[in-house]
């Protein structure tokens, strides 16, 4: 972190000890005030000003919570000589909260393995983390410019709600990193965010890439969740579903379904999501589901059920269809770099083997059946059914942003996820 000029060694030490673990950046500073900058996910901005106050009041700081300095306020803290003021701001690129634990369980034992770093303790891990954010890519991680977006994620981690879980998780897929290593010493861990290593399909599914001592590289999907929970393995959405399955004739029938079926019943145009239509649109949403709260969950039932019935409809309509897609979607070959699943659960690690179970299964099918769940609004199956067993895919299809974009907001492009194998 930068220092703040106007305070004494000693000041400035104890606050930042007195808002560990967060971190900021200087905005300006003169003879009188210095405005640092926290960032993190903009839904989260108001957890982390009421977290950072709460630390500052616990460490006996003297601080005034201020309405100004945007929508999320800010934060005044006044020393002897000198004030420092706290502005919160939004992480660039719209991170979400879901993308700030995904990215700690990824990055930060890739780090740290380059580093030949141990940890036990989630506070020394993220010293070590922050201590990187200044290095540039000495450790070789980061590809091509993801280094910027690394650096501000590291920066937002404390602002997860699930930060300690998340960093106990990436204990863990540092420990696997480092079993690994002494059954097949590795050379370079890469982080694959946005861009993949030199030889990799880019729409390869590795969250990782290592990189081994003979040049032989693996890519390594991670998960985290409890031992025995289901997390996806498969996470697109409608729009793309019906592109990838080439049907987008069925998918616009569906998009002006789910128009007149949900969206005309509020009063919203067909073209209600585009351009500067969108504002205006999620306006009336929001209070249409203020004022009527009852009626605005039933027709997001309504448009969940519509949507699940089609796309059961449309993994039936083909057998090869179906299969073709599995492949390239879910499992997602790739015959240079083959892929493992990592599931961490607390410090510890497992791997999860559902898409080798699927890719060893596929030539076995003779035919296949798509169903809704009886108990479930959100839940469906694909049954793939052989000579003399079925192996079943767990989907769902529901919505996954935040307010005031979720639910009927989200129109007919709602989430679908393949949450495993049913054994």
């Amino acid at each position: 972190m930068p220092a703040i000029s106007r305070l004494s060694q000693k000041e400035e030490t104890s606050f930042k000890k007195a808002i560990s673990p967060y971190t900021y950046d200087v905005k300006e500073q003169n003879t009188r005030t210095a405005t640092v900058i926290v960032r993190a996910p903009n839904e989260d901005r108001l957890k982390v000003k009421k977290d950072i106050e709460t630390k500052l009041q616990r460490n006996n700081f003297p601080y005034v919570s201020e309405l100004g300095g945007g929508s999320t306020g800010q934060t005044r803290i006044p020393f002897e000589k000198y004030q420092v003021v706290i502005t919160y701001k939004p992480v660039s690129g719209g991170m979400s909260e879901t993308t700030l634990n995904s990215t700690i369980t990824e990055l930060a034992p890739a780090l740290a393995f380059m580093a030949r770093k141990k940890f036990t303790s989630v506070d020394k891990f993220y010293e070590f983390l922050v201590s990187t954010t200044t290095k540039g890519n000495q450790l070789g991680v980061y590809i091509g410019n993801d280094q910027k977006a690394g650096v501000d994620f590291i920066k937002s981690m404390p602002s997860s709600s699930k930060f300690v879980e998340k960093m106990e998780n990436a204990i863990a897929i540092l420990n696997y990193l480092q079993k690994e290593n002494t059954k097949n010493p590795i050379k370079q861990v890469y982080w694959g965010y946005r861009a993949k290593p030199a030889g990799v399909m880019s729409s390869h599914k590795g969250d990782l890439f290592i990189k081994y001592t003979n040049n032989k590289m693996l890519g390594v999907s991670l998960k985290a969740g409890g031992e025995k929970t289901s997390e996806p393995q498969l996470n697109t959405y409608v729009n793309k579903f019906y592109e990838d399955m080439g049907r987008n004739s069925a998918r616009d029938k569906l998009k002006k379904n789910i128009h007149q079926s949900i969206h005309s019943q509020i009063g919203l145009a067909e073209d209600w999501q585009e351009g500067t239509n969108k504002s205006a649109s999620l306006t009336t949403i929001e209070k249409y589901r203020l004022k009527y709260q009852t009626r605005y969950e039933q027709l997001y039932d309504n448009m969940l059920g519509l949507i699940r019935k089609e796309l059961v409809n449309e993994v039936n309509k083909n057998k090869e269809d179906t299969i073709d897609y599995i492949k390239k979607q879910v499992i997602k070959k790739d015959e240079d770099v083959p892929l493992v699943v990592v599931k961490a659960f607390g410090t510890d690690y497992k791997m999860v083997t559902d898409e080798d179970a699927l890719e060893t299964f596929i030539p076995k099918v003779k035919s296949i059946k798509a169903r809704e769940a009886n108990n479930s609004k959100q839940d469906w199956f694909i049954d793939l059914v052989g000579a003399r067993e079925t192996l079943t895919m767990k989907m769902s299809v529901r919505t996954n942003k935040s307010k005031p974009e979720n639910k009927i907001a989200q129109g007919f492009n709602l989430a679908i996820k393949f949450n495993g194998i049913i054994k």
